[in-house]
């Protein structure tokens, strides 16, 4: 019985290191490069083909390993059911004071070592082992997982056939290509492989920075109506001289009677070349038309369109038609890759260390990147998008300096410095025990 006993696990354990295959295959084939399995392809390495035609299949890849891994977890759940805890309960039974549970007792132990393996070494373990190592594992397992695929066709043709006509009155139909992962999921595998040192912290942060640019709004990236430089279109060339050198940018929107009557753009290099030649010139001979989106604008479709049109800046307008501000595709790829400084940036950082556990802050920082870079977790649902937005939101009013809010979470707000109109600087101090900010403020 004893040695019956140890196949059934061995059987159990054979399942389980079956399931890791599958579970460490689909890691390695999503993750590893196709220009680099056409690399090995070129080069004859063996498995190269194999992987490379799984790729360009994701739904014959992920058909058979679903298909797979439910079989094998079936498989070895009836077998450690039915079997295996059969066969321990009379070893359970000797002590006398189990006896009576001795059945339950041995279904529990199963059922608690199927898990187990399961867990740790059918999934765990070797998703870990394939985030790692995608190509060799991939290359690996490409040529019998091809084999399986063409075998279990007939059996995922079935099932999508009987998924589809229960789909039916809902609309909808299965697919087993659909996206498998969410965002959050993604995102924790981008820090998982960045924490394991298989994938660059700067590549790592462009990837964490890239999964969350799709919701942005126009209103979250661009600079506020209150920081811009704008150019009144009847300025004299003395004016606008003054104007450029106390704060060069290279391109500065144009009003009219007010800044929410902007009537275009103009790039300082065309303004600078133009004056050169004739001296003193209007800046209608050298303004480009503007380009308007609303505040609801998402940030992927913004950058597309910019990118189309080949507009450097666009104007962002309010429901009530307002100026809300501007956005340039340097501030769009900065939400990408992080702040991007000029040769000519002298302005102070946006945070600043003050004390451990306290930070010094400009109130126009979004919200959203107060938290990235400081690991706090601040709400960034609402009508504002500035740490400022969020303090006067909490207080009602904008402030004077020295007022301070506590947030729901123990975080406390400090106003700084404050002018009739707007925060601008806070100090935020970190709720007791906040391990994240105190590690990073060290």
């Amino acid at each position: 019985m004893t040695a019956d006993l140890f196949v059934e696990l061995g059987i159990i354990l054979a399942l389980v290191l079956a399931n890791a295959l599958f579970a460490g295959a689909e890691i390695a084939l999503v993750t590893v490069r196709t220009g680099r399995l056409e690399e090995l392809a070129d080069q004859g390495v063996g498995g190269a083909r194999a992987a490379l035609k799984l790729k360009h299949q994701p739904e014959r890849l992920l058909a058979t390993i679903q298909v797979g891994i439910t079989v094998i977890g079936a498989t070895a759940a009836a077998v450690g059911g039915a079997s295996v805890a059969e066969r321990l309960a009379p070893l359970i039974a000797r002590v006398d004071w189990l006896r009576e549970q001795a059945d339950e007792i041995a279904l529990g132990i199963v059922i608690a070592l199927v898990s187990y393996l399961s867990i740790v070494l059918g999934e765990l373990v070797p998703k870990s082992i394939a985030l790692r190592s995608a190509e060799p594992f991939a290359l690996l397992v490409a040529r019998p997982l091809l084999a399986l695929s063409s075998l279990v066709r007939p059996i995922v043709t079935f099932l999508t056939m009987s998924s589809n006509v229960v789909l039916k009155p809902f609309g909808d139909r299965t697919t087993f290509a659909e996206t498998r992962y969410s965002a959050e999921e993604i995102q924790q595998l981008v820090e998982d492989a960045k924490k394991s040192g298989s994938l660059h912290p700067d590549a790592a942060d462009i990837a964490s920075r890239a999964l969350v640019f799709p919701d942005l709004t126009a209103s979250e990236v661009m600079v506020p109506r209150h920081q811009l430089v704008m150019l009144p279109l009847a300025a004299p060339m003395a004016e606008i001289h003054r104007i450029i050198i106390a704060r060069p940018h290279t391109r500065l929107p144009v009003y009219d009677e007010s800044p929410d009557d902007v009537v275009g753009y103009v790039n300082i290099k065309d303004l600078a070349t133009r004056s050169w030649e004739r001296g003193d010139i209007s800046l209608q001979e050298v303004m480009r038309p503007p380009h308007f989106v609303p505040t609801s604008k998402l940030a992927g479709d913004l950058l597309s369109e910019m990118r189309r049109l080949h507009v450097p800046i666009s104007i962002v307008i309010e429901e009530q038609g307002g100026l809300a501000g501007l956005i340039t595709i340097e501030d769009l790829l900065e939400e990408l890759v992080g702040t991007i400084e000029t040769e000519h940036a002298k302005e102070a950082p946006p945070y600043v260390r003050e004390r451990e556990g306290s930070w010094v802050v400009s109130g126009s920082l979004p919200i959203r990147e107060l938290n990235r870079e400081l690991n706090l977790d601040l709400p960034e649902e609402g009508d504002w998008n500035t740490l400022a937005g969020l303090f006067i939101h909490q207080a009602g009013r904008i402030p004077k300096a020295g007022e301070q809010e506590r947030l729901p979470d123990g975080t406390v707000l400090e106003v700084l410095e404050a002018s009739p109109r707007r925060i601008r600087t806070l100090r935020v101090k970190a709720p007791e025990g906040h391990a994240e900010l105190q590690a990073s403020a060290s």
